[in-house]
């Protein structure tokens, strides 16, 4: 058991509503006066049964001890001993922290000045002189030291010893610290810059075989690598040997420029893309797979004919000039209307250079129309407006498809309407030309509509004007001509007067319809003619009656060409027999023909 107070009334005499005698208290008074005894104090080793432990002492309780730590209760209110009382020796296992050192005037004996503290004396103070002599001849040449605090030690000669963690600090706060954590060692300043002052100032390795960093006054900086200059500077700005390897972003202000003949620019994980310099020339650009040249605007809100990309060919304006000329010629992509979602049609433009202004000269549309502002000129043939021009020595113009492909024209005009020798096709074997629904093949036109049906309809009062045609090699048998009834026979021109209705062809009918839109063929005719003048046949001479007796002999109105003036036969209204009787001229021999009239 420790020391401490231990209370005397064993048997409980002084207890709560006991009556308590002043014998009782005797043991306890003298049990306390040996507990704070004026001499040997009170001690207390923490036994819990023997009262709490004393923490806090001093009239004003301002000496706090704890387990780990001796303190005042107020900050630089006690000392630690007195100029008359003094503690004899200071042990310490750590740091020091002390903001001033005095030492008692009373021990001081005498005050050396630059004496390298060669006396070792413990009643001389040292001056600053002193203090800088002693550090030049052990550390080799400090400006100043104000203070050493470390658990090192000083040896002459050699340098000051500092430990792991030990701490040389400089600066009214400590602002600037230099220590080994026992891994690595480290300057480490907490106010203001860290600078590192001097005309000539090489970084090194620890043997002094190799050079890290060499920077020199009024001249270059330069940074190695291996020992080998890979980097430095000079008036104009860096040069670099070697290549640079760049892990992000690099920002230039000024220009980048290529100076050798056939300099390479590398991109790609895999150096996939190369820009390669030729002299004189320009740059070839180079992929993997097929090169890509992607001109990428970073406006978000895309509006109607904003330039999203654009590719523009410049030229000094004069010999030896410095200004280009804005826009020389130009290729643009323009956009049509806002961009939405699902909206971003796009026209490609094509721009050149007219007094001193870019003009556009084509736009290929997100619909694949093509606008050109004036002519287009395609070898020996030119575009220009609605006309198509031939420049050729021999004037053709040849629209030849590819394989089975055709030509495929929705309207066409020869010639104003006129076909009259125009040739269409070639005298070798002939292409084909679409027209709608019509193939044009050699000098076959066929037919590709549902109904088989072509059509040559004229506007307004034109006429469809053909000057020679060919039905089924001349021959009309069994085919149709403007109406469903047929008509046989062959012909080789049809005539037509104008207003005629002819809307078909009779055959053999006796003219019993009594048309007039119907045309009568040979057929027709000599029906009516046979139906009209039973057994008589009419020739250019005359009219050949056969009778009722189908036999050689016949009756005949002979028709003779009139020698001076016209002849006339007339036939009264009367009744009578017109009868006729052979007979021969006695003078003159001759047969001949008398005619005798009977009227009733």
């Amino acid at each position: 058991m420790g020391q401490g107070y231990v209370r005397n009334d064993t048997i409980n005499n002084i207890a709560d509503g006991n009556i308590i005698n002043a014998s009782d208290f005797d043991g306890e008074y003298d049990a306390i006066e040996a507990a704070f005894n004026s001499s040997s104090g009170h001690t207390h080793d923490g036994t819990a049964g023997e009262g709490g432990v004393v923490t806090v002492l001093g009239p004003a309780q301002d000496f706090v001890a704890t387990t780990t730590e001796i303190k005042p209760k107020s900050n630089n209110t006690l000392d630690i001993g007195t100029s008359a009382l003094q503690f004899k020796n200071l042990f310490l296992d750590g740091t020091a922290n002390v903001d001033g050192l005095a030492m008692p005037t009373t021990t001081v004996t005498d005050i050396l000045d630059e004496d390298n503290m060669s006396t070792d004396s413990n009643t001389a103070l040292a001056t600053q002189q002193s203090i800088k002599a002693y550090v030049d001849t052990a550390v080799g040449g400090a400006n100043e030291l104000s203070e050493i605090l470390s658990n090192g030690n000083v040896t002459a000669g050699t340098g000051i010893d500092f430990i792991d963690n030990d701490k040389l600090r400089l600066g009214t706060g400590n602002d600037l610290e230099i220590y080994h954590n026992g891994t690595n060692s480290i300057i480490e300043n907490n106010t203001g810059e860290l600078f590192i002052q001097g005309n000539n100032i090489t970084l090194r390795s620890d043997t002094s075989t190799e050079v890290f960093i060499a920077m020199d006054k009024d001249g270059a900086v330069e940074l190695y690598h291996d020992n080998a200059k890979k980097l430095d500077t000079d008036a104009a700005g860096v040069n670099v040997t070697g290549q640079v390897d760049i892990s992000t972003n690099a920002n230039v202000s000024g220009n980048i420029s290529v100076l050798s003949d056939g300099g390479i620019i590398k991109l790609g994980a895999n150096e996939e893309v190369t820009l390669t310099h030729e002299h004189n020339v320009g740059v070839q650009a180079k992929a993997a797979s097929g090169f890509e040249l992607n001109l990428q605007t970073g406006d978000t809100s895309v509006e109607s004919g904003n330039v999203l990309g654009k590719i523009t060919f410049n030229a000094p304006d004069e010999a030896g000039g410095t200004d280009a000329i804005l826009d020389g010629a130009a290729i643009e992509a323009v956009a049509e209307d806002t961009f939405a979602s699902d909206n971003n049609s796009t026209a490609l433009v094509f721009k050149t250079n007219t007094s001193g202004a870019a003009t556009e000269r084509m736009r290929i549309k997100s619909d694949g129309v093509v606008q050109i502002d004036t002519q287009v000129d395609i070898d020996n043939l030119t575009l220009d407006g609605n006309t198509i021009t031939s420049t050729d020595t021999n004037g053709n113009i040849v629209l030849t498809p590819n394989g089975t492909g055709e030509v495929d024209i929705s309207k066409v005009d020869i010639d104003s309407g006129a076909i009259d020798a125009v040739t269409i096709g070639t005298n070798s074997a002939a292409t084909e030309l679409q027209v709608d629904n019509i193939n044009v093949n050699g000098n076959a036109i066929t037919s590709t509509d549902t109904n088989g049906n072509i059509a040559l309809t004229p506007n307004g009062t034109g006429e469809v004007d053909i000057s020679k045609v060919d039905i089924a090699a001349g021959e009309i048998d069994g085919t149709t001509i403007g109406a469903n009834s047929a008509a046989a026979g062959t012909f080789t021109g049809v005539t037509l007067a104008s207003g005629a209705t002819v809307t078909a062809i009779l055959d053999e009918d006796n003219m019993s319809t009594n048309s007039d839109t119907a045309l009568a063929t040979q057929q027709s005719i000599k029906a009516y003619v046979a139906s009209q003048v039973s057994g008589a046949t009419v020739t250019a001479t005359g009219i050949t009656f056969e009778g009722a007796t189908a036999d050689s002999i016949t009756t005949s109105f002979a028709i003779a060409d009139p020698q001076s003036s016209n002849k006339t036969f007339t036939f009264a209204d009367e009744t009578g027999t017109v009868a006729t009787r052979e007979y021969v001229t006695a003078n003159a021999g001759d047969g001949g023909i008398a005619m005798a009239i009977a009227l009733g």
